[in-house]
């Protein structure tokens, strides 16, 4: 040990130099961030392990070699660079970077075998699977070991870091919950188990001289331990098969459930748009019928409404012919038309003569005037009044006329008849004062018997 820290301490003091001539030397940089990494180890410290123990210590020197790392990326970005950051990840806990540097560290290659980059990568995915209890990851660092075994068929270490990743692959699913893992996951993991007692079981009875990159004592009792894990792993499988048999049926109940549920769901949305569909129905035709009323009605008012304009129309031509056949000087009463008194000159009545017959001592008409008198006297025409616009504003009330307007008679039945009587009265008045001024043209020298 003290021999190896005397070569650190002078490799440290040749890189130093190497700066000194050239500030830009990427190789003696590297160098001595390898160191200072190393030092996070407990290579270079006086008291042996003291940085294993100081965690603070550990991740200081660790930080201080990636910024030198990644000043040196800058200037020569080869696959050494990235390996090396990716071991200050490692050390730092950082997983996932350290996959990633190596990863990058991987593709740079361009020469040489990439075994120890693999080994690197897949140590990484292991403390990642064991961090995390991932049996994924796990496989990944099965698989990166196995490349790097097929790189170097006859490295032994490989072959045994297979081993102890199977060996842990396996227990890691063996302590699961049966509902945490698959029956794919545990029969996978049983077969690990087995090819990796193979495995031990061949290294354990290597022989060969010159050394071994393992301890043999180890590795048989791994064996012994993996045999007792294989028949651990005979009881998982049977415990896992009946988990995940009830555990289908539970999800066949569910999914027959959810199914029921469904359909449920479905026929109540169908009862209830077949509803909705009736209702609409039944508004639909309400709607119709009340179209159809509504135009009947419209029709039905349509003709009474020509009917009622009849008698209004009647009328108004009665009222028209009434302004005829009135005089000026007669008065509306009550409806009726008389003829004032004073206009009114009748001659004494004489006694008619009844037809065939005559009266004794009457004598005929003795000349021509006297047969002219006995004529039958024609009617007198009334004269219609004409009241002009001067007189209707003087406000004479004989000048207006004597008849109220048709649009303020009502439209019911009663007034219809009673205006209907009122016209037969006025008219069987007029047919009275005709039949009377007939009486007075009558000639006087009838003689009384």
């Amino acid at each position: 040990m003290r021999d190896r820290r005397h070569k650190f301490h002078k490799a440290a003091e040749f890189y130093e130099k190497a700066l000194n001539i050239d500030s830009g030397c990427a190789v003696a940089a590297q160098g001595i961030a390898i160191m200072v990494a190393e030092d996070a180890l407990g290579m270079m410290s006086l008291k042996p392990g003291s940085g294993l123990e100081d965690e603070q210590t550990r991740l200081k020197n660790t930080r201080e070699a990636l910024d030198v790392f990644a000043k040196v990326r800058e200037v020569m970005p080869d696959a050494n660079v990235y390996t090396n950051m990716g071991h200050c990840y490692y050390m730092r806990d950082e997983y996932e970077r350290a996959i990633e540097s190596y990863e990058t560290g991987l593709s740079k290659l361009s020469e040489g075998p990439a075994t120890t980059i693999l080994m690197c990568l897949s140590r990484a995915w292991y403390s990642k699977a064991t961090r995390d209890q991932s049996f994924v990851s796990m496989k990944t660092s099965l698989q990166l070991s196995q490349m790097a075994q097929a790189n170097s068929p006859w490295d032994k270490s490989i072959r045994y870091n297979i081993v102890v990743i199977e060996q842990r692959a396996a227990e890691m699913v063996f302590n699961l919950g049966v509902s945490k893992r698959t029956m794919s996951e545990l029969r996978e993991a049983v077969a690990l188990a087995s090819h990796a007692q193979r495995l031990l079981y061949d290294l354990s009875q290597d022989t060969s001289t010159g050394g071994l990159p393992y301890d043999r004592d180890m590795a048989a009792q791994r064996h012994r331990y993996l045999t007792t894990l294989q028949r651990k792993g005979a009881e998982q499988v049977s415990q896992q098969e009946a988990y995940e048999k009830e555990h289908d049926a539970q999800l066949q109940a569910a999914r027959e459930h959810r199914m029921a549920e469904k359909l449920a769901a479905e026929a109540r949305e169908t009862a209830r748009l077949e509803v909705l569909q009736r209702e609409a129905a039944a508004l639909a035709e309400e709607r119709r019928k009340a179209r159809e009323e509504a135009a009947l009605w419209a029709a039905q008012h349509k003709e009474s409404s020509s009917d009622e304009d009849k008698p209004k129309r009647k009328r108004k031509e009665k009222a028209a012919a009434d302004d005829i056949l009135d005089d000026g000087d007669q008065e509306v009463i009550g409806g009726q038309a008389k003829i004032p008194k004073e206009k009114r000159e009748r001659k004494p009545r004489v006694a008619r003569r009844r037809k065939g017959k005559e009266t004794p001592g009457e004598e005929g008409p003795s000349s021509g005037d006297e047969a002219d008198k006995l004529e039958r006297p024609k009617k007198r025409l009334t004269k219609k009044r004409v009241v002009n616009d001067e007189e209707e504003e003087d406000g004479d009330p004989r000048a207006r006329k004597k008849f109220k307007s048709a649009d303020m008679i009502d439209d019911s039945d009663e007034e219809l008849e009673r205006l209907d009587r009122l016209e037969e009265e006025r008219k069987r008045l007029v047919k009275t004062v005709i039949s009377d001024d007939y009486d007075d043209a009558a000639p006087e020298d009838v003689e009384m018997s």
